[in-house]
């Protein structure tokens, strides 16, 4: 542990006072059932109904998953871990909470009960590495905005975490993942192995009009590469909206085609984009990125979500413990 870290824990508060200092994470949020989803889909569409057709589009994506995202599950499970951890002194400091944006449990219920469990310093942490004003900054609104009715007296002492995409720790998570999965692929296969990095899509007009998403994309993969020196690497955009607007690229699918024509060859996707197991990576990598790959006689892998990482939840903690 850092000399950063132990200096955070020397200056805790006694073991029987309750928590005055939190970390609320957020996360984008999913339904647990299927028949959830029209009333999820309107949640993200600021309370616009979608139709029917893009309902049943998504409704098959849940049920060829099982029915149920588990980020609900995965979130809750990251926000003990970092309790946990971060209370290792026995001193039990730090309270963690996390909110969904566009589902249970909301963010502003979690500040509520924030707010009244007398929390007085907050770390706020989007679980996105990579900043971008179309995701980042609308967690940041939604948190705000639930504080402005909680905390009308702005009491709190908060601050907020925005970008994280080339923190060392987080590197470390991913090589460790990274080199789990090669480790995983014969000889033959390691040699020969495309890596293909991706992130979430967003519209393209946003980087047009400055948003840095594109760059902290960029930041990330770069240090992975640096530590893990992949043959062959691509970057790549996944999970393009149905809205029709121009959406970042290149496709997952058009670098797919790209390696197809240089010959079959085996495929490893890095989600850096995602730090726990969803939609994104079980439907759309897992299920629709592995059937277009085998259409091109492309044998698809993928690494392992961050999840429950022991690493990663060290990522978390060091990116809240102050400098």
């Amino acid at each position: 542990m850092s000399k950063r870290s132990a200096t955070w824990f020397t200056n805790t508060a006694m073991s029987d006072s309750p928590p005055t200092q939190a970390i609320f994470l957020m996360a984008h949020g999913a339904p647990t059932r299927v028949d959830d989803i029209p009333l999820y889909l309107k949640n993200i569409r600021g309370g616009k109904e979608s139709t029917p057709e893009v309902i049943k589009i998504i409704q098959e994506r849940y049920e060829a998953i099982g029915g149920s995202s588990p980020l609900l599950e995965i979130t809750r499970g990251q926000a003990e871990a970092l309790e946990k951890f971060i209370n290792q002194d026995g001193k039990n400091t730090f309270k963690v909470y996390f909110g969904m944006r566009s589902w249970n449990p909301y963010i502003k219920d979690e500040v509520q009960q924030m707010v009244d469990d007398g929390i007085k310093k907050v770390v706020a942490l989007c679980l996105a590495p990579q900043y971008s004003k179309w995701s980042t900054e609308r967690y940041f609104k939604s948190f705000n905005d639930a504080l402005k009715e909680s905390d009308p007296e702005n009491n709190l002492e908060i601050q907020y975490i925005a970008s994280w995409c080339d923190h060392p720790c987080l590197t470390d998570a991913f090589v460790e993942k990274y080199n789990q999965a090669i480790e995983k692929l014969s000889e033959k296969d390691k040699d020969q192995v495309h890596t293909v990095f991706t992130v979430h899509s967003i519209p393209a007009a946003a980087v047009d009009e400055g948003d840095p998403y594109a760059e902290e994309y960029e930041k990330t993969v770069r240090h992975i590469v640096e530590r893990v020196q992949p043959r062959n690497w691509h970057m790549a955009y996944q999970s393009q909206g149905m809205i029709p607007v121009p959406w970042l690229t290149p496709t997952v699918e058009s670098v797919l085609d790209k390696i197809a024509r240089i010959g079959a060859k085996p495929v490893l996707v890095v989600p850096v984009g995602f730090v726990s197991d969803h939609i994104e990576i079980l439907y759309d990598i897992d299920i629709e990125f592995k059937n277009y790959a085998k259409e091109r006689k492309l044998d698809l892998y993928r690494t392992e979500s961050m999840n429950l990482s022991p690493t990663f939840t060290e990522a978390l903690a060091a990116l809240v413990w102050p400098a």
